[in-house]
C-alpha cells in the first residue's frame, strides 16, 4: 500500500509538472496575434484579407488596397533627381531605390504569471530595388537587424530576439523579378502577401519566404482581378535568422514547401475571391472570402458608410502515409482532423468614427494552425485570433481619426473581444473561455517634415478563464517607433 501511495504521489507531481511547463508553452503559441494594419478612418479602410489581394511587397506596407493612399515628397524629390542627374546611366542603376526603416521597440509582457519578458530592442531593415533591365529584370534585396539595448532572461519570448535572447541579423530577401505578358514572377527570398501566408509584422523583423512566386503586373488601386500561383520552400520565422520549411514550422520533421493557388476579383465595393495551400503529408488550408460596400462613399469619404462580409478557414491534415507516420510521431498532434474557422462582421462609419462587430466559430476537432502570418478571421484582436477548437467569438470595436479635430496623423482604437466554448484539455488546453481588451494609439503624420515618422503605443489584456494558471491575464504594453527615410 505504502508503496502504491508514493508511486501515486509521484505519478501526480509528474502530471502536475507537465501541465505547468505545457500552459507555460502555450501563451506563446496561442498569442500570435493580429496584423500591423493601418488603422482605418472610414469603412473602406478597413483590411479585408481578400481585398488585399495576391502581392510580393518589397516592404511590409508597399502597395496596399485599403489605406488612403499617400504621396511622399521625399520619394518624389529622389525621383525628379535621379531622372536630371543620372539621366545618362543605365536604367538598373539610374532608377535603384535604396530605403532606410528603423524601429525601436519595446515590448513588456506579463505572461499569466509564469515570467515577464522585457526587451528594449533597435533596428530594422535595408531595403534595395534596381531599377529594369530592358523593363524585364529587376534585382530586389532586404537586410533585417534586431540589437538589443535591454534584454532581460525571459526576452526571447518577446519574440523581437533569438531563442536564446541574442541579436538578429539576416539577408530576408534576396530575389530576382520578371516581367512578362501582365505578369511578374518573383524567384528568391521573398515577402508574400495572401490571406493566410503573409509578413505578419508586428515585431522587429516580419516573416519572409523562399520559393518562386506568380502574380499579375500592378495595376494600381483600380486593378479589378488578382491571383497567385506559387510554390514556397521555406520561410523564416520572426525570431529566427535561418530558414525552415514550412512543414517543420508545423512541427513535423518532414521537409516540405507549400503550393499556393488563389484567385479574386475586386469592381465597385465589391470583393471576392479564394486562395488554397498545401503542405505534402502534412496540412491542407483553404480560404473563401466575400467583402462589400454595402453604403456609403467607396473612395473614403467622411459620409456614413456601412461595409458587411463573410469568410471562411477550411483546415484539414492530408497525406498518403498518414497511418505509419502517426505510428512514427512525425505527424501534426491530433492528425487526422478537419476543422474550420468562419466569421462574419458588418463595419459602419461616419466622420472619422469606424466601428466594427464580428462574430466567429472553430471547429470542434481541433484549433487553426496559422504560424505563417496574422489570422483570417474577422475577430482577429491584438493577441488571440480565437482560433481555438470549439470556440465561438465576437468582437466590438471602435476607433476613430482624430485630424477632424485639427489632430493630423494621430489615430485612436479600441477593441474588446470574447470567446467561450468547451474546455477540452486535447483539443484547446482550457483555454476556451477568454477575452481581450486591446487598446492602440498610432501618430503617423502623412505629409510634412515628419513624414516617413510612425510612433505606435499598445496595451493588451488578455484574460483567459482557467484555474490552472497562476494568474488569469496576460499584458502586453508595446511602444514602437517607426522611421522610413528614402536614401536612393
Amino acid at each position: 500500500m505504502m508503496r502504491y501511495r508514493q508511486d501515486r504521489a509521484v505519478a501526480c507531481l509528474v502530471l502536475s509538472a507537465f501541465v505547468v511547463l505545457r500552459v507555460a508553452e502555450l501563451p506563446q503559441a496561442l498569442a500570435q496575434g493580429a496584423h500591423d494594419y493601418p488603422l482605418p478612418s472610414s469603412a473602406s479602410e478597413v483590411f479585408s484579407p481578400i481585398r488585399e489581394g495576391f502581392t510580393v511587397p518589397l516592404n511590409p506596407r508597399d502597395d496596399l488596397r485599403g489605406p488612403r493612399l499617400i504621396e511622399d515628397w521625399r520619394e518624389d524629390r529622389l525621383e525628379d533627381a535621379r531622372q536630371t542627374r543620372w539621366s545618362e546611366l543605365p536604367v538598373f542603376v539610374r532608377d535603384s531605390t535604396l530605403h532606410l526603416h528603423s524601429r525601436t521597440y519595446w515590448f513588456d509582457e506579463d505572461d499569466f504569471g509564469f515570467a515577464e519578458p522585457k526587451a528594449l530592442t533597435t533596428g530594422g531593415s535595408l531595403s534595395y530595388a534596381s531599377g529594369y533591365i530592358a523593363n524585364f529584370f529587376q534585382l530586389r534585396s532586404a537586410l533585417y537587424t534586431t540589437q538589443p539595448l535591454y534584454a532581460n532572461d525571459s526576452a526571447a519570448a518577446t519574440l523581437n530576439l533569438s531563442p536564446d535572447g541574442d541579436q538578429i541579423t539576416t539577408l530576408g530577401q534576396l530575389n530576382g523579378r520578371m516581367r512578362f505578358g501582365g505578369h511578374e514572377l518573383t524567384v528568391g527570398r521573398q515577402l508574400v502577401r495572401t490571406p493566410y501566408i503573409n509578413p505578419y509584422d508586428v515585431r522587429m523583423i516580419p516573416l519572409t519566404f523562399e520559393g518562386a512566386s506568380l502574380v499579375p503586373r500592378a495595376q494600381g488601386p483600380d486593378q479589378t482581378i488578382d491571383y497567385i500561383a506559387s510554390y514556397l520552400t521555406r520561410y523564416k520565422p520572426r525570431d529566427r535568422a535561418d530558414f525552415v520549411s514550412f512543414s517543420n514550422g508545423l512541427g513535423v520533421r518532414q521537409d516540405e514547401g507549400v503550393l499556393i493557388a488563389g484567385a479574386s476579383y475586386h469592381k465597385n465595393g465589391l470583393n471576392i475571391g479564394a486562395s488554397n495551400y498545401w503542405i505534402k503529408d502534412t496540412l491542407n488550408t483553404a480560404y473563401g472570402e466575400i467583402d462589400y460596400m454595402l453604403l456609403g462613399d467607396r473612395l473614403n469619404g467622411d459620409g456614413p458608410s456601412v461595409r458587411v462580409g463573410l469568410n471562411y478557414l477550411d483546415q484539414r491534415t492530408v497525406g498518403g502515409l498518414l497511418e505509419q507516420r502517426i505510428v512514427d510521431n512525425e505527424v501534426i498532434p491530433g492528425t487526422p482532423y478537419e476543422t474550420y474557422q468562419a466569421s462574419a462582421r458588418i463595419v459602419a462609419s461616419y466622420r472619422g468614427f469606424v466601428f466594427d462587430s464580428a462574430l466567429s466559430r472553430v471547429g470542434d476537432q481541433a484549433g487553426i494552425l496559422k504560424p505563417f502570418g496574422f489570422g483570417t478571421s474577422y475577430t482577429a484582436t491584438m493577441v488571440t485570433n480565437f482560433q481555438q477548437a470549439g470556440v465561438d467569438a465576437y468582437l466590438l470595436s471602435l476607433s476613430y481619426d482624430f485630424a477632424k479635430l485639427g489632430f493630423e496623423g494621430v489615430k485612436f482604437k479600441a477593441a474588446w473581444g470574447k470567446g467561450w466554448g468547451q474546455n477540452d484539455p486535447v483539443t484547446n488546453d482550457d483555454f476556451a473561455n477568454q477575452e481581450e481588451v486591446a487598446l492602440r494609439l498610432v501618430y503617423a503624420p502623412s505629409k510634412g517634415r515628419l513624414q516617413g515618422l510612425r510612433v505606435e503605443v499598445e496595451y493588451i489584456d488578455w484574460k483567459v478563464f482557467n484555474d490552472a494558471l497562476p494568474s488569469e491575464d496576460l499584458t502586453q504594453f508595446r511602444t514602437i517607433v517607426n522611421y522610413t527615410v528614402p536614401l536612393l
